[in-house]
């Protein structure tokens, strides 16, 4: 086998069908597999899979939840269940544009053995598929490193990414380490993963659309957490810290004090946080910052104060 495509569903009912179409549209020289975690819808989404499964028997492995068990735990039961050299990744809301998709990363990783995966450009598009952006703005190749990672940025949307099946390298250990920090998002776990192994490739080819909306009661990502993003830094604050720690325990360790100042400025400056807010949240700069950034970080912090008053 040489790509496995891993596909987390829950609730997914209005786009399930349009996501695999997308992936039994591809055009390959290879075989594929899809492996999904339908993750014990409450809506149809679950009879909609098993209507495909009777025609794509070949090609499809479901593994049906029976309680729901969450991001991180479906995603690397899933991970565990791939037998392909590579692994390529849709959400159930999202799908792929390109009929050549997995070719082309494929075609791209087989030649480039320096690079631990490759993404690609996307459209944005809204509940309704109206067209809002391009999800980058990247018109050449494009290399994404650790000091990405460290501004808080991520090299594509997660339906983008095709990687070289490194799940044989990890651990019991490497497993732990990340359920225990599974409130950080999957999609930044994973990137800070892949990157022990290599840079990771963005092609500036648009051959996906993530659908980006948020509604009252989604059970979406973004509708879920994005809005307390948006308007709790703590949030962010937290999953900076966070993946600074789990780097540490790698003995990759990264520095994100430039990426949390920045957003201290910005959510001071937002008056989104109370003094008595950034006083909790100081304890994990405390905790997990070295002596000279406690210092660097606490000075950018009292001037931001003072600034905003």
């Amino acid at each position: 086998m040489k790509v496995s495509i891993v596909m987390l569903v829950y609730n997914h009912e209005r786009f399930i069908r349009q996501a695999l179409d997308s992936v039994f549209m591809q055009k390959t020289d290879f075989d594929y597999e899809l492996i999904i975690g339908e993750d014990c819808s409450t809506d149809h989404t679950r009879s909609i899979i098993q209507d495909y499964e009777k025609k794509f028997a070949n090609k499809m492995h479901t593994v049906y939840r029976n309680t729901n068990v969450g991001i991180i735990k479906n995603l690397l039961d899933c991970l565990r269940k791939c037998t392909g050299e590579y692994i390529a990744f849709l959400e159930g809301d999202d799908y792929w544009t390109d009929q050549h998709k997995l070719q082309k990363t494929v075609h791209f990783l087989e030649l480039h053995p320096q690079y631990s995966a490759a993404a690609h450009n996307y459209n944005i598009v809204d509940l309704t598929d109206h067209f809002i952006r391009n999800g980058l703005e990247y018109d050449t190749l494009f290399e994404y490193d650790k000091r990405e990672f460290e501004k808080y940025r991520l090299p594509s949307q997660t339906s983008t990414l095709c990687i070289r099946n490194l799940i044989s390298k990890l651990t019991k250990k490497d497993l732990l380490k990340i359920l225990k920090y599974r409130w950080i998002p999957g999609d930044r776990l994973f990137v800070l993963l892949l990157l022990q192994y290599g840079k990771i490739a963005v092609l500036p080819d648009i051959m996906s659309t993530y659908r980006r909306y948020i509604e009252a009661g989604g059970t979406n990502w973004t509708s879920r957490y994005d809005i307390a993003a948006v308007q709790n830094y703590s949030y962010v604050f937290k999953i900076m810290c966070g993946m600074e720690r789990l780097s540490h325990s790698y003995g990759e360790p990264l520095d994100m004090l430039s990426a949390r100042i920045t957003l201290v400025r910005k959510a001071i400056k937002a008056r989104r946080w109370s003094e008595h807010k950034w006083k909790l949240y100081l304890q994990y700069a405390h905790m997990l910052l070295i002596e000279r950034h406690k210092i660097r970080f606490l000075k950018e912090l009292k001037k931001s104060f003072d600034s905003y008053r």
